[in-house]
Protein backbone atom coordinates (compact mmCIF):
# COMPACT_ATOMS: atom_id res chain seq x y z
CA UNK A 1 0.00 0.00 0.00
CA UNK A 2 1.19 3.67 -0.82
CA UNK A 3 0.93 5.84 1.73
CA UNK A 4 2.16 9.61 2.38
CA UNK A 5 4.27 11.40 5.23
CA UNK A 6 4.55 15.20 5.77
CA UNK A 7 7.16 16.30 8.26
CA UNK A 8 7.99 19.63 9.38
CA UNK A 9 10.75 20.93 12.23
CA UNK A 10 9.89 22.99 15.46
CA UNK A 11 6.22 23.39 16.83
CA UNK A 12 6.38 26.19 19.54
CA UNK A 13 2.25 27.30 19.31
CA UNK A 14 1.49 30.08 22.04
CA UNK A 15 -1.67 31.44 20.91
CA UNK A 16 -4.73 29.98 19.79
CA UNK A 17 -5.26 29.55 15.86
CA UNK A 18 -8.39 31.77 15.87
CA UNK A 19 -11.73 30.66 13.75
CA UNK A 20 -10.14 31.65 10.72
CA UNK A 21 -6.41 30.80 9.23
CA UNK A 22 -5.20 32.94 6.80
CA UNK A 23 -4.90 31.61 3.33
CA UNK A 24 -1.23 30.57 3.38
CA UNK A 25 -1.80 28.89 6.79
CA UNK A 26 -4.57 27.00 4.90
CA UNK A 27 -2.37 25.91 2.46
CA UNK A 28 0.11 23.82 4.97
CA UNK A 29 -2.97 22.80 6.81
CA UNK A 30 -4.47 21.30 3.60
CA UNK A 31 -0.78 19.34 3.05
CA UNK A 32 -0.59 17.79 6.49
CA UNK A 33 -4.16 16.99 6.97
CA UNK A 34 -4.39 15.26 2.95
CA UNK A 35 -0.80 13.47 4.31
CA UNK A 36 -1.78 10.00 5.38
CA UNK A 37 1.00 10.71 8.62
CA UNK A 38 1.28 14.35 9.51
CA UNK A 39 4.69 15.07 11.99
CA UNK A 40 6.12 17.34 13.98
CA UNK A 41 8.25 18.45 17.38
CA UNK A 42 6.40 19.92 19.92
CA UNK A 43 8.95 21.98 21.59
CA UNK A 44 6.94 23.49 24.47
CA UNK A 45 4.93 21.94 27.32
CA UNK A 46 0.92 22.07 26.73
CA UNK A 47 0.04 22.36 30.18
CA UNK A 48 -0.56 24.32 33.65
CA UNK A 49 1.53 22.15 35.74
CA UNK A 50 5.00 22.12 37.29
CA UNK A 51 7.95 25.02 37.77
CA UNK A 52 10.34 26.72 34.95
CA UNK A 53 13.13 24.71 35.44
CA UNK A 54 16.86 26.55 35.97
CA UNK A 55 18.00 27.55 31.96
CA UNK A 56 17.98 30.56 29.70
CA UNK A 57 15.05 30.11 28.09
CA UNK A 58 11.57 28.27 29.55
CA UNK A 59 8.05 28.58 28.42
CA UNK A 60 4.98 26.67 28.14
CA UNK A 61 1.02 27.29 27.01
CA UNK A 62 -2.32 26.17 28.09
CA UNK A 63 -2.99 22.87 27.41
CA UNK A 64 -6.05 23.31 24.83
CA UNK A 65 -3.65 24.33 22.56
CA UNK A 66 -3.30 21.00 21.73
CA UNK A 67 -6.67 20.96 20.05
CA UNK A 68 -5.29 23.74 17.53
CA UNK A 69 -2.14 21.29 17.03
CA UNK A 70 -4.16 18.93 16.36
CA UNK A 71 -6.56 20.94 13.64
CA UNK A 72 -3.58 21.70 12.06
CA UNK A 73 -3.39 17.98 10.70
CA UNK A 74 -0.76 16.54 12.77
CA UNK A 75 -1.13 13.16 14.06
CA UNK A 76 2.34 11.86 15.45
CA UNK A 77 4.90 14.48 17.51
CA UNK A 78 8.24 14.14 19.09
CA UNK A 79 8.72 15.41 23.09
CA UNK A 80 12.67 14.85 23.11
CA UNK A 81 13.98 18.35 23.14
CA UNK A 82 15.20 20.96 25.16
CA UNK A 83 12.21 22.69 25.62
CA UNK A 84 9.58 20.41 26.06
CA UNK A 85 10.95 19.48 30.37
CA UNK A 86 11.02 23.50 30.60
CA UNK A 87 8.83 23.18 33.67
CA UNK A 88 10.13 19.75 34.71
CA UNK A 89 8.83 16.12 34.06
CA UNK A 90 5.14 16.53 35.51
CA UNK A 91 4.40 19.17 32.44
CA UNK A 92 5.64 16.31 30.13
CA UNK A 93 3.05 14.24 31.61
CA UNK A 94 0.31 16.70 31.87
CA UNK A 95 1.45 17.05 27.87
CA UNK A 96 1.37 13.75 26.55
CA UNK A 97 -2.12 13.52 28.44
CA UNK A 98 -3.06 16.67 26.43
CA UNK A 99 -1.97 14.87 23.69
CA UNK A 100 -3.76 11.59 23.81
CA UNK A 101 -6.80 13.29 24.84
CA UNK A 102 -7.14 14.83 20.85
CA UNK A 103 -5.33 11.57 19.55
CA UNK A 104 -2.24 13.02 18.93
CA UNK A 105 0.65 10.52 19.02
CA UNK A 106 4.04 10.92 20.71
CA UNK A 107 7.62 9.99 21.59
CA UNK A 108 10.73 11.08 23.11
CA UNK A 109 9.86 11.19 26.70
CA UNK A 110 8.89 8.69 29.61
CA UNK A 111 9.07 7.87 33.07
CA UNK A 112 12.38 6.04 32.68
CA UNK A 113 14.73 5.46 29.77
CA UNK A 114 12.79 2.31 28.41
CA UNK A 115 9.62 4.41 28.29
CA UNK A 116 11.39 6.94 26.55
CA UNK A 117 13.00 5.11 24.00
CA UNK A 118 9.45 2.82 23.53
CA UNK A 119 8.50 4.56 20.16
CA UNK A 120 4.56 4.83 18.63
CA UNK A 121 3.45 2.92 15.85
CA UNK A 122 0.73 4.44 13.45
CA UNK A 123 -1.15 2.14 11.29
CA UNK A 124 -1.99 3.16 7.38
CA UNK A 125 -4.42 0.50 6.24
CA UNK A 126 -1.77 -2.89 6.71
CA UNK A 127 1.54 -0.61 7.16
CA UNK A 128 2.58 -0.12 10.30
CA UNK A 129 4.59 3.12 10.65
CA UNK A 130 7.09 3.48 13.11
CA UNK A 131 8.46 6.82 14.80
CA UNK A 132 11.13 6.69 17.37
CA UNK A 133 12.43 10.25 18.96
CA UNK A 134 16.47 11.61 20.75
CA UNK A 135 17.54 14.37 21.78
CA UNK A 136 21.14 15.34 21.67
CA UNK A 137 20.49 18.91 23.61
CA UNK A 138 20.29 18.00 27.13
CA UNK A 139 20.31 20.35 29.50
CA UNK A 140 20.92 19.18 32.78
CA UNK A 141 18.20 16.84 34.39
CA UNK A 142 16.64 16.70 31.51
CA UNK A 143 18.36 12.96 30.02
CA UNK A 144 16.02 10.15 30.88
CA UNK A 145 17.95 7.12 32.67
CA UNK A 146 16.53 4.06 34.05
CA UNK A 147 15.53 5.47 37.49
CA UNK A 148 15.00 8.97 36.27
CA UNK A 149 12.24 10.41 33.99
CA UNK A 150 12.93 13.03 30.99
CA UNK A 151 13.45 12.49 27.02
CA UNK A 152 15.33 9.99 25.13
CA UNK A 153 19.18 11.27 25.38
CA UNK A 154 22.19 11.17 22.94
CA UNK A 155 25.05 12.15 25.17
CA UNK A 156 27.92 14.30 22.57
CA UNK A 157 31.14 15.38 23.97
CA UNK A 158 32.78 18.16 22.77
CA UNK A 159 36.55 19.13 22.30
CA UNK A 160 38.37 22.53 21.62
CA UNK A 161 41.51 21.33 18.91
CA UNK A 162 43.79 24.22 19.11
CA UNK A 163 46.96 24.49 16.25
CA UNK A 164 49.52 25.28 18.51
CA UNK A 165 51.87 26.49 15.82
CA UNK A 166 48.65 28.35 14.31
CA UNK A 167 48.46 30.89 17.38
CA UNK A 168 51.62 31.77 18.59
CA UNK A 169 51.29 33.94 14.85
CA UNK A 170 47.33 34.46 15.40
CA UNK A 171 47.34 35.21 19.11
CA UNK A 172 43.44 34.99 19.67
CA UNK A 173 42.23 32.50 16.77
CA UNK A 174 39.31 30.38 17.86
CA UNK A 175 39.94 26.55 18.26
CA UNK A 176 38.38 24.02 16.36
CA UNK A 177 35.53 22.74 18.05
CA UNK A 178 35.08 18.77 18.21
CA UNK A 179 32.29 16.75 18.83
CA UNK A 180 31.31 12.91 19.08
CA UNK A 181 28.58 11.13 19.81
CA UNK A 182 29.25 9.03 22.97
CA UNK A 183 30.22 5.86 22.17
CA UNK A 184 27.84 4.25 24.64
CA UNK A 185 25.24 5.68 23.52
CA UNK A 186 25.49 4.87 19.77
CA UNK A 187 25.30 1.68 20.60
CA UNK A 188 22.22 1.87 22.60
CA UNK A 189 20.49 3.95 19.77
CA UNK A 190 20.73 1.61 17.33
CA UNK A 191 20.59 -1.26 18.77
CA UNK A 192 17.14 0.07 19.70
CA UNK A 193 16.44 0.87 16.16
CA UNK A 194 17.52 -2.12 15.07
CA UNK A 195 14.62 -3.78 17.74
CA UNK A 196 11.86 -1.45 16.46
CA UNK A 197 12.32 -1.91 13.17
CA UNK A 198 11.23 -5.88 13.39
CA UNK A 199 8.33 -4.26 14.39
CA UNK A 200 7.12 -1.74 11.64
CA UNK A 201 7.36 -1.75 8.01
CA UNK A 202 8.47 2.03 7.52
CA UNK A 203 10.51 3.85 10.61
CA UNK A 204 11.14 7.39 10.56
CA UNK A 205 13.65 8.75 13.83
CA UNK A 206 13.37 12.50 15.50
CA UNK A 207 16.44 13.97 15.72
CA UNK A 208 16.77 16.97 18.44
CA UNK A 209 20.59 18.67 17.26
CA UNK A 210 23.07 20.56 15.79
CA UNK A 211 23.83 23.90 17.28
CA UNK A 212 23.22 27.99 16.62
CA UNK A 213 20.73 29.48 13.63
CA UNK A 214 23.52 28.90 10.36
CA UNK A 215 23.45 26.50 8.22
CA UNK A 216 26.75 24.93 9.46
CA UNK A 217 26.10 21.08 10.31
CA UNK A 218 28.32 19.88 13.95
CA UNK A 219 30.78 17.51 13.06
CA UNK A 220 29.02 14.80 14.79
CA UNK A 221 25.25 15.09 12.92
CA UNK A 222 26.37 13.63 9.71
CA UNK A 223 27.88 10.14 11.14
CA UNK A 224 25.19 10.13 13.71
CA UNK A 225 22.48 10.74 10.81
CA UNK A 226 24.34 7.63 8.80
CA UNK A 227 24.25 5.48 11.88
CA UNK A 228 20.71 5.82 12.27
CA UNK A 229 19.83 4.87 8.42
CA UNK A 230 22.53 2.09 8.86
CA UNK A 231 20.76 0.81 11.81
CA UNK A 232 17.34 0.35 10.01
CA UNK A 233 15.69 4.17 10.17
CA UNK A 234 14.03 4.98 6.92
CA UNK A 235 13.84 8.38 7.35
CA UNK A 236 15.95 11.28 10.02
CA UNK A 237 14.37 13.78 10.71
CA UNK A 238 16.59 16.44 11.78
CA UNK A 239 15.03 19.64 14.15
CA UNK A 240 16.27 22.26 17.15
CA UNK A 241 17.87 24.34 14.53
CA UNK A 242 16.25 27.89 13.79
CA UNK A 243 16.73 27.89 10.17
CA UNK A 244 17.37 26.02 7.31
CA UNK A 245 19.91 23.58 6.58
CA UNK A 246 20.83 20.72 3.59
CA UNK A 247 19.18 18.06 2.66
CA UNK A 248 21.10 14.57 2.43
CA UNK A 249 20.49 11.73 0.19
CA UNK A 250 22.18 8.39 2.15
CA UNK A 251 21.81 4.75 1.24
CA UNK A 252 18.44 5.40 -0.43
CA UNK A 253 17.18 6.95 2.56
CA UNK A 254 16.95 11.36 3.51
CA UNK A 255 18.34 13.07 6.51
CA UNK A 256 16.22 16.52 6.88
CA UNK A 257 18.92 17.98 8.76
CA UNK A 258 16.81 21.04 9.69
CA UNK A 259 13.41 22.04 8.07
CA UNK A 260 13.40 25.01 10.29
CA UNK A 261 10.64 26.59 12.35
CA UNK A 262 7.06 25.55 11.19
CA UNK A 263 5.37 27.25 14.44
CA UNK A 264 7.95 29.81 15.91
CA UNK A 265 5.01 31.49 18.73
CA UNK A 266 7.96 31.79 21.50
CA UNK A 267 6.66 34.19 23.78
CA UNK A 268 8.26 37.55 24.26
CA UNK A 269 6.63 39.65 27.11
CA UNK A 270 8.57 40.05 30.35
CA UNK A 271 11.71 38.37 28.63
CA UNK A 272 15.57 39.74 28.66
CA UNK A 273 16.97 41.51 25.91
CA UNK A 274 19.44 38.91 25.12
CA UNK A 275 16.55 35.92 24.87
CA UNK A 276 15.21 38.88 22.32
CA UNK A 277 17.84 38.77 20.63
CA UNK A 278 17.90 34.76 20.03
CA UNK A 279 14.11 34.85 18.87
CA UNK A 280 15.01 37.35 16.75
CA UNK A 281 17.92 35.73 14.85
CA UNK A 282 15.37 32.71 13.92
CA UNK A 283 14.72 32.40 10.37
CA UNK A 284 11.32 32.95 9.05
CA UNK A 285 12.38 30.35 6.21
CA UNK A 286 11.33 26.47 6.54
CA UNK A 287 9.80 23.79 4.51
CA UNK A 288 7.21 20.95 4.95
CA UNK A 289 8.38 18.14 3.08
CA UNK A 290 5.82 14.97 1.87
CA UNK A 291 7.59 11.45 1.16
CA UNK A 292 5.39 9.43 -0.85
CA UNK A 293 6.08 6.08 0.05
CA UNK A 294 5.29 2.55 -1.84
CA UNK A 295 4.63 -0.48 -1.27
CA UNK A 296 8.80 -1.61 -1.40
CA UNK A 297 9.34 1.09 1.27
CA UNK A 298 10.90 3.37 -1.35
CA UNK A 299 9.96 7.08 -1.64
CA UNK A 300 10.14 10.03 -3.68
CA UNK A 301 10.04 13.14 -1.38
CA UNK A 302 8.92 16.75 -2.19
CA UNK A 303 9.88 19.95 0.04
CA UNK A 304 7.18 23.11 -0.10
CA UNK A 305 9.00 26.08 0.80
CA UNK A 306 7.42 27.57 3.71
CA UNK A 307 7.63 30.93 6.13
CA UNK A 308 6.56 31.52 9.46
CA UNK A 309 4.89 35.17 9.36
CA UNK A 310 4.20 37.76 12.31
CA UNK A 311 1.62 35.49 14.14
CA UNK A 312 4.32 32.92 14.52
CA UNK A 313 2.43 30.59 11.78
CA UNK A 314 3.72 28.88 8.66
CA UNK A 315 2.58 29.71 5.63
CA UNK A 316 3.38 28.46 1.93
CA UNK A 317 5.95 30.67 0.86
CA UNK A 318 5.04 32.82 -2.42
CA UNK A 319 6.59 32.78 -5.67
CA UNK A 320 9.96 34.89 -5.06
CA UNK A 321 10.43 33.17 -2.03
CA UNK A 322 9.75 29.94 -2.64
CA UNK A 323 12.36 30.08 -5.29
CA UNK A 324 15.13 32.12 -2.84
CA UNK A 325 14.38 29.07 -0.58
CA UNK A 326 14.71 26.65 -2.98
CA UNK A 327 18.33 27.73 -4.10
CA UNK A 328 19.38 27.85 -0.47
CA UNK A 329 18.37 24.24 -0.15
CA UNK A 330 20.27 23.25 -3.57
CA UNK A 331 23.33 25.12 -2.23
CA UNK A 332 23.43 23.30 0.97
CA UNK A 333 22.87 20.18 -0.01
CA UNK A 334 25.62 20.12 -2.65
CA UNK A 335 28.16 19.92 -0.24
CA UNK A 336 26.21 16.48 1.10
CA UNK A 337 26.87 14.82 -2.43
CA UNK A 338 22.65 15.24 -2.43
CA UNK A 339 21.16 17.56 -5.95
CA UNK A 340 17.96 19.02 -5.37
CA UNK A 341 15.62 19.95 -8.00
CA UNK A 342 12.74 22.39 -8.47
CA UNK A 343 10.18 23.05 -10.84
CA UNK A 344 8.71 26.41 -9.62
CA UNK A 345 6.10 24.88 -6.62
CA UNK A 346 8.55 22.28 -5.19
CA UNK A 347 11.88 21.53 -4.12
CA UNK A 348 12.47 17.44 -5.24
CA UNK A 349 15.57 15.51 -3.38
CA UNK A 350 17.80 13.90 -5.93
CA UNK A 351 16.78 12.52 -9.44
CA UNK A 352 15.51 9.15 -8.85
CA UNK A 353 13.19 7.32 -6.18
CA UNK A 354 14.81 6.93 -3.25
Amino acid sequence: MTFTLAAVGDLVPTRPLGAELRPAVRGVAGLLSAADVAFGDLEIALTDRGCPQEKLITFRARPGLADDVRALGFDVVALANNHSMDYGFDAVAGTMGELDRVGIRHTGAGAGLREAERGCVLRVGDVRVGFLAWSCLLPPGFAAAADRPGIAPIHVSTSFEIDGAGVLEEPGAPPVVRTRVVAGDLERVTARIAEFRGDVDFLAVSVHWGFGFGPALAEYQRPLGHALIDAGADLVLGSHVHGLQGVERYRDKVILYSPGNFIAQQPRAGVSADILRIYDAMSPDGYLAVAEVAPTGSYRMHLHPTMTGPDGLPGLAGPADRERIARELIRLSGPLDTSLTFDGEVVGVGDRTC
